[in-house]
């Protein structure tokens, strides 16, 4: 009697584990295969990078004398720097530029120079032994005008022809004295004329040599103030530094940030700027201070779209400002910006691997009472992994994250995500 009932129960313990075997086996396939219906919060985010600036700061520029286009340079290579991110004083060193091209073309002006200075030197002497020989020229014709004055006087006692005769010698000789002076003017003028030409072209080289000489001196670039240095970023996106070239149009070589207010600098490509609006706010994350997340809000949205190395397409610069800054903030950090669009609260949410297509409507396969049924909805908004439902679903459905195998005739997955 024992022995019939060992073996009934151990007939019922097998009943048991088959039992329990057929269910686990049958809901296997099911499992992260559906989803219930709740609801939640959703935010509809655009994901960027940016890097951490002060919103004011000082510019470290080429200096004026280095930036003159009188000196024909327009382009210069940095021979040395400090390292970016160095806490300078005013005054402090921050970067050498190469003097070289300035020293080789003020070589070229200084020779050309002493070649004008001998040409001066010489219009100079010439215009003295000229004047000179003008002056003595007039007079000698003075002296002879005396003479002939003197001859004038005299004819008084003689008849009248010689006396007209003595008269138009005079006046012959009058007439002389004032060609010869008028002479003497103009070749003054013209000499006059001439060395000044050759004043002034010294002059100028003496003027540039002077400006190649500040360019020399100005090739030592200084802190303006004190501050944290950032260098500033050529056309292609890279950094200043050691053996960089920098033209005299881009002219801003460093910055000296003030972090007291704190803002992210970022590009949007074209497709998604218009999404994005003034006041929008921001999530952001920095990769060097992983445990803390900041808050900001966008405000500037570049007009016109820019190259961008990062993209195939046209980008916008947007400026995102932190709500308050952190004494842990250092100019240059990896900014992580995630600007919210929008936001729905309190919504029904479907992953959106579990909609599908047909017909340009979407649907969803309900799961109801051991049933597997299409159903239509709305759906009005998404992100990366899930959208808002507004009708065709209610909170507590279940619906398949698949497609099942007597649904897939003519039906397409939704195009977008997974």
């Amino acid at each position: 009697m024992l022995k019939k009932r060992n073996y009934q129960i151990l007939i019922a313990v097998f009943v048991i584990i088959g039992i329990s075997a057929i269910v686990i086996f049958q809901l296997k396939p099911e499992t992260g295969k559906s989803f219930k219906i709740k609801k939640g919060n959703l935010e509809i985010v655009i994901t960027t990078k940016g890097e951490v600036k002060g919103e004011k700061y000082t510019e470290i520029n080429l200096p004026e004398a280095v930036c003159n286009q009188e000196l024909r340079v327009y382009q210069l290579k940095i021979m040395d720097v400090i390292q970016e991110g160095k806490v300078v004083k005013k005054g402090d060193y921050i970067a050498k530029l190469d003097e070289g091209q300035f020293a080789t073309m003020m070589r070229d002006i200084m020779q050309q120079k002493e070649k004008m200075d001998a040409d001066l030197r010489n219009a100079v002497l010439d215009s003295t032994v000229t004047l000179s020989g003008k002056r003595e020229a007039i007079n000698n014709a003075r002296l002879d005008l005396e003479y002939l004055q003197i001859d004038l006087d005299q004819s008084k006692y003689e008849s009248e022809a010689y006396q007209r005769k003595t008269q138009m010698n005079y006046q012959k000789a009058e007439n002389q004295v004032d060609k010869i002076r008028r002479d003497y003017l103009l070749e003054k003028n013209r000499l006059k004329i001439q060395v000044g030409r050759f004043e002034s072209r010294v002059a100028e080289f003496r003027d540039k040599i002077n400006k190649y000489q500040e360019a020399l001196v100005s090739t030592t670039i200084k802190a303006p103030e004190d501050g944290i240095v950032m260098f500033a970023k050529n056309w292609s996106g890279k950094s200043y530094g050691k053996d960089s070239e920098i033209n005299i149009w881009r002219p801003l070589i460093a910055t000296l940030p003030d972090m007291s207010v704190v803002i992210t600098e970022t590009f949007i490509k074209e497709i998604d700027i218009s999404k994005i609006q003034l006041g929008d706010s921001v999530r952001v994350t920095i990769d060097a201070l992983p445990d803390k997340i900041f808050s900001g809000k966008v405000i500037k949205i570049a007009t016109i779209g820019e190259d961008h190395k990062d993209f195939d397409m046209k980008a916008f610069k947007v400026i995102i400002l932190f709500d308050k800054s952190d004494k842990d903030m250092k100019p240059g950090m990896t900014a992580n910006n995630d600007i919210i669009v929008d936001s729905y609260k309190d919504k029904l949410l479907v992953p959106l691997k579990s909609i599908f297509s047909r017909n340009g409507k979407q649907i969803v396969y309900l799961k109801k009472d051991g049933n597997i049924a299409e159903q239509e909805i709305e759906l009005v908004a998404e992100n990366e992994q899930f959208g808002v439902v507004e009708k065709g679903i209610q909170e507590g459905d279940v619906i398949l994250l698949y497609q099942p195998e007597e649904f897939k005739v003519e039906i397409e997955k939704v195009a977008g995500k997974e």
